[in-house]
């Protein structure tokens, strides 16, 4: 899956290709998210904006008005319990067209316990992932809780269980 070419590192994306997973991390206390190219190009925002830092009201913004609730109960849950974040919502391309992504985040916090960062992975994908689905849900915090717990034997028995509902299967998730 290629999305930029050597012009990426320059922060000229490639739009007629198929987006890649990029990187963020927000810096709670300043208010400013971090991302690199990839996320700016799923976000349908600026590169070089978006490398030196923008509000995350800049990001809530080109989410599908429908799946903000969702996206900022889900958010203000992983800086209040430091469970991480696993969810799948709508962004507003350039264009002005919806996209699906899956995002995987974690708030961490600093020595005296306060949440400071906030880090993770957006991925696009081709459609609306199986993710979206309760009983994958539900299957997938259980198992973050096993391996949490180090429970190995259950979480090998909840990832078989995940694979005979396909929730990971390629042409479900990642855009191609």
């Amino acid at each position: 899956m290629v999305a930029f070419q050597n012009s990426a590192i320059e922060g000229e994306a490639d739009n007629g290709l198929a987006a890649e997973s990029g990187f963020f991390t927000w810096d709670i206390a300043s208010n400013l998210l971090y991302a690199d190219g990839a996320v700016a190009d799923l976000f349908g925002l600026d590169y070089h904006t978006a490398e030196r830092g923008l509000p995350l009201e800049n990001y809530i913004e080109r989410i599908h008005p429908e799946d903000r609730p969702g996206v900022a109960a889900t958010i203000h849950q992983t800086i209040t319990t430091g469970e991480p974040e696993q969810q799948s919502y709508r962004t507003r391309q350039v264009d002005g067209t919806y996209s699906y992504v899956m995002v995987f985040g974690r708030c961490f916090r600093d020595r005296s316990g306060v949440p400071h960062l906030y880090a993770g992975i957006v991925c696009p994908v081709s459609e609306e992932p199986m993710l979206t689905r309760p009983l994958v849900k539900y299957c997938l915090t259980a198992y973050d809780i096993a391996v949490r717990e180090g429970n190995k034997a259950v979480a090998q028995h909840l990832l078989a269980a995940l694979g005979e509902l396909d929730w990971m299967k390629p042409d479900n998730m990642l855009a191609n």
